[in-house]
């Protein structure tokens, strides 16, 4: 069997399955502040995937981990992640190898979110299709003809990263106007700081003595009709289609895949995003891409993580 540990900035998830893809244990985390607190917790999330499926560490023969980059795929070294400062040329899969005496594979986030989906969702129908995932940061991954396309050395499809904005709102990556300071989790929050401000009566404000303000929270009272919840989605959407629109100019897919935990809320946001998109792209490409929610992007970046291990160790 194989464990499939997916780093996210807010959260860490993982999975415990076999070859076929049977899901055995699923268990989610918090992420810690400091780089060893991670390693301590993942080592003991793999000790809990391990009792929850009532079997031993030592039957679990790789781990394969997806983590925000970019990354040096060979060193098993996070170079540095933006929205977990602490990784800073962090050597994850020794440090976890070391502690669990099993092999580590590393990879970008994004790559086993589109790994994951290619494993588990119905995307067979696609030769050329990208996957997105919207969580506190954006990642991406594409496949060309057919084929994973990670770049030079593991790290292509840091779109969160692409500026939309050429003096826009600085980035903890350095740079400025990224888009997933516009399009993340984080940005749909700050998005609706600015609108609550104006607006007093929303729902969401009998939430905020007891709550902080959260993508979920404004996703929550969008589906009850809270005018304001709905405004900042649509806002949030808006920016989502942007940088979309970019990609679809670009790579011209058959279809664009949106996982992270912000699509949980797809059918609050996604169809504006499309109207957005179709606005954007050139003439020919209007309607010509599909845009999908995953069917579960909770767990199918960590079965892509463990789809890693399981090819690592046939190869």
């Amino acid at each position: 069997m194989f464990a499939g540990i997916d780093i996210g900035g807010t959260k860490i998830k993982g999975i415990l399955t076999d070859r076929s893809g049977r899901e055995l244990s699923f268990r989610e985390i918090e992420t810690l502040k400091t780089a060893k607190d991670i390693d301590d917790s993942i080592i003991r999330l793999i000790e809990v995937l391990a009792t929850s499926a009532s079997v031993s560490k030592i039957d679990i023969k790789g781990i394969g981990i997806g983590t925000p980059g970019p990354i040096d795929k060979e060193k098993g070294l996070i170079i540095k992640a933006p929205n977990i400062p602490s990784f800073n040329n962090h050597p994850i899969a020794k440090n976890i190898e070391s502690a669990t005496g099993t092999k580590v594979f590393l990879e970008n986030d994004a790559t086993v979110a589109l790994i994951g989906a290619w494993w588990k969702e119905n995307v067979s129908k696609y030769r050329n299709w990208i996957m997105i995932t919207l969580g506190t940061g954006i990642g991406g991954g594409v496949v060309i003809d057919n084929k994973i396309y990670t770049g030079q050395a593991g790290n292509a499809m840091e779109v969160g990263h692409m500026s939309i904005d050429y003096n826009g709102r600085e980035c903890p990556c350095g740079s400025r106007g990224c888009w997933e300071r516009y399009a993340s989790a984080p940005a749909m929050v700050e998005l609706g700081r600015e609108l609550l401000k104006k607006n007093k009566k929303s729902s969401i404000q009998g939430r905020l003595d007891e709550e902080e303000l959260s993508a979920k929270m404004i996703s929550e009272e969008a589906a009850k009709k809270d005018e304001t919840a709905l405004k900042i989605l649509e806002g949030y959407a808006a920016y989502v289609g942007f940088g979309i629109a970019n990609l679809v100019n670009i790579f011209n897919p058959e279809a664009i895949l949106i996982g992270g935990g912000v699509s949980r809320a797809h059918r609050l946001f996604l169809p504006s995003v499309k109207q957005v998109v179709n606005e954007r792209v050139l003439k020919g490409f209007k309607g010509k891409c599909a845009i999908l929610p995953l069917e579960d992007p909770m767990k199918v970046p960590a079965f892509g993580a463990a789809k890693i291990a399981i090819n690592a160790m046939n190869g």
